[in-house]
């Protein structure tokens, strides 16, 4: 059952979106501008497939199984894969856009255990303030981190994967968190084939802004289930590249707000490297990560706190070479 859970994503989505790009290119085309990585105009939208297969075959496998669901997530996925594909069609105000985004993660975050020993000496109110917080940069920094080909595949794949081999002897709402990364692990492969460069379709806001949901899920239900690096790891890349992005466009006093393309996977581009070298540093750090993510899982705090680091000073030494001017 595990096995096909990916396969039939893989195959719904690869063909669902083919049969779609007819009506992706009339609904959804994104002409180039001056801060896009592509050069020919492109269909987006990839995410409304995306999104409906990696739920269905979660919830089939959930059926199959027998076991329980909870729709909170599933409602607050659906809602922010309609936000996003509203905004493909027609941009929204930020405000409209962020407070609608609160909604979604504050519905997703409610169906959620917090990790043991979270909330021990911080007021529950607090912690929820916290947790939404995180939980709407993280489906922001997704968004921002969708920036060239195959990108997103390769952040997410290797951490949806990762994120489920930890989570499989888990129950209740841990192991579906699981079930929906393992079929989005799938649906995105099979987005792939319409996403390998140069691409013929992107994932858009529709894609991006739920599967940073799922992420951040992913990130709680792991902590609680095997320790901070344990969930940490295999999505530390994309939390470095955006939070010192932003950190730096504001200390900058830059208007961090609108789009730009100074992302260090951005920069890489402008120094020379070709966007599958790119793509291929960030997958071979982030499967490195999921390794030591799967090896540290359940260890002590102090192997936990080493593991973190290590990880760290890795995705520091990518980060490094990604902006290294080239010849």
């Amino acid at each position: 059952m595990a096995l096909l859970i990916p396969i039939l994503a893989f195959i719904g989505a690869a063909g669902l979106c083919a049969a779609l790009m007819p009506l992706l290119r009339r609904g959804f085309l994104v002409k180039p501008v001056a801060r896009s990585s592509h050069v020919a105009p492109t269909p987006q939208g990839g995410g409304l497939v995306v999104i409906p297969v990696t739920l269905l075959a979660a919830f089939g496998a959930a059926a199959s199984a027998g076991a329980p669901i909870d729709w909170r997530l599933p409602l607050a996925l659906v809602g922010l894969s309609a936000l996003g594909g509203w905004d493909d069609l027609a941009p929204l105000s930020p405000a409209l856009r962020l407070a609608l985004q609160a909604v979604a993660a504050a519905t997703a975050l409610s169906a959620m255990p917090l990790p043991s020993g979270f909330s021990d000496s911080l007021p529950p109110l607090l912690v929820e303030f916290v947790l939404l917080v995180g939980g709407l940069w993280f489906i922001n920094l997704t968004n921002f981190m969708d920036g060239l080909d195959l990108m997103t595949v390769a952040q997410f794949v290797p951490a949806f994967v990762t994120a489920y081999l930890l989570l499989s002897g888990q129950s209740g709402v841990a192991a579906f968190i699981g079930l929906l990364c393992l079929a989005g692990a799938g649906a995105l492969a099979g987005f792939a084939l319409l996403n390998w460069p140069p691409a013929r379709l992107f994932l858009g806001d529709s894609g991006s802004l739920p599967i940073g949901l799922l992420g951040a899920a992913a990130i709680l239900a792991v902590t609680r289930a095997a320790g901070p690096a344990a969930g940490l790891l295999p999505f530390l890349y994309p939390v470095a590249d955006a939070s010192l992005t932003l950190a730096r466009r504001v200390i900058a006093q830059e208007p961090f707000w609108r789009a730009h393309r100074q992302h260090f996977y951005q920069r890489a581009t402008k120094h020379g490297l070709m966007p599958p070298a790119v793509v291929a540093r960030v997958g071979a750090c982030n499967l490195a990560l999921c390794l030591g993510a799967l090896f540290i899982a359940g260890k002590g705090a102090a192997a936990q706190t080493i593991a973190l680091g290590a990880g760290g000073a890795l995705v520091a030494l990518l980060l490094r070479d990604l902006v290294r001017e080239r010849a």
